[in-house]
């Protein structure tokens, strides 16, 4: 991990790589005990990853991997034998939002635009999504039919999607938030969703585009 620190655009790749693997799995080879299991291995370390990127000190990195391994295991303990949910989600949460806030403080540092810089956009972006996908299931785990989505379909997976068309403001329709808590989740993804795009990736973008080109004849 401490390697991976140095080489920022390989560190961020490799985090957006595993976030992505997370999103497209369990659709790809549907719902299982081990593909549960991969899926969370993957989103926790690419979280954990980015929470990582600020620390440097090695006692700061050790602590860090004893609080993924709790994490790890609490998760686990949740997958397989439905023990433990609310302390796994609780952690979770908490998790989530202190990578986002770290992925977003690394964004706001930056002084000029590079490809390393657009990549953790991206991750910032999805982690987003990821993060209200699993608030979303939490709300339905908490009150079943506070978003109706299509019977049978694993749930995971079709927050994650809910998530994602909120996140970019498609709304195909097709899974709708029904109580209050879970309507103003997604009404509050969808503006940031939008205030993002615009302001976080668009300065970036325009970072790019404002750089001085080089004369190759010079």
């Amino acid at each position: 991990m401490h390697r991976l620190l140095l080489l920022p655009i390989v560190r961020w790749t490799v985090l957006l790589a595993m976030l992505l693997a997370a999103i497209i799995l369990e659709p790809l080879f549907g719902e299982s005990k081990t593909i549960d299991l991969l899926v969370l291995a993957l989103f926790e370390f690419a979280v954990v990853g980015a929470l990582l990127t600020s620390l440097s000190d090695t006692r700061a990195l050790s602590f860090g991997g004893l609080v993924t391994l709790i994490w790890f295991g609490l998760s686990i303990h949740a997958v397989r034998y439905d023990g433990l949910s609310g302390v796994s989600a609780t952690f979770s949460l908490v998790m989530l939002l202190g990578s986002l806030v770290v992925t977003f403080l690394n964004l706001m540092r930056r002084k000029e635009a590079d490809l390393d810089a657009l990549i953790a956009a991206i991750f910032g972006y999805l982690l987003i999504g990821m993060t209200w996908a699993s608030l979303f299931v939490q709300v339905e785990r908490m009150s079943p039919g506070a978003i109706s989505y299509p019977e049978g379909e694993p749930l995971w997976s079709s927050m994650v999607y809910f998530s994602l068309v909120t996140l970019t403001s498609l709304g195909y329709g097709d899974i709708l938030p029904v109580s209050g808590i879970a309507r103003v989740l997604a009404a509050l993804e969808a503006v940031i969703g939008v205030l993002y795009l615009a302001v976080m990736v668009g300065s970036i973008v325009g970072s790019f585009e404002r750089k001085p080109r080089k004369d190759p004849g010079a």
